[in-house]
Order: C-alpha cells, then sequence, then structure tokens
C-alpha cells in the first residue's frame, strides 16, 4: 500500500507541476480537500463509505474537523475587528 501510494503522490505531483500548481499535492490532501468540499452535500453514510471508514463515528469527527475550521476563520475576523 505504502508503494502504491508513493508511486500515486510522484504522478499527482507530476500533473500539477505541469498545470502549473505550485502548492503541496498528495493523496492525504486531495482526500482532506473532497471531504471540504463534500461534507455539507453528501449524506454521512455516503462519506463513510467513500473514506472506506469502518465506523460512522470516524466519519463524523473527520468532518467535524472541517466544520470547526470553516467556522474558525470567519469568527476570529469578527474578533479581530
Amino acid at each position: 500500500m505504502k508503494t502504491t501510494t508513493r508511486n500515486f503522490n510522484r504522478r499527482i505531483e507530476i500533473v500539477a507541476e505541469k498545470g502549473g500548481i505550485d502548492k503541496k499535492i498528495s493523496m492525504h490532501i486531495a482526500r482532506h480537500s473532497f471531504g471540504n468540499i463534500s461534507g455539507d452535500k453528501l449524506p454521512i453514510q455516503m462519506l463513510q463509505k467513500l473514506y472506506r471508514h469502518s465506523s460512522v463515528t470516524t466519519t463524523i469527527l473527520y468532518q467535524f474537523s472541517f466544520l470547526q475550521n470553516q467556522t474558525e476563520e470567519p469568527l476570529g475576523r469578527v474578533r479581530d475587528f
């Protein structure tokens, strides 16, 4: 599995470089991006299957971290006003 992930990450980096993307990209980052974008658009059970989590609790905690990050930035702007 580590070899597969490593190879996939190398290929993602090549595609990103050719596409002019200068940010770090990996399978892990892709999963997080997907979770952040789709979290409020898909049922939690569907996300659980897509993430291949054995427990829906894991998926809920995973998605909750995105929700927290999304609310902290706007609240910080109000607080710093």
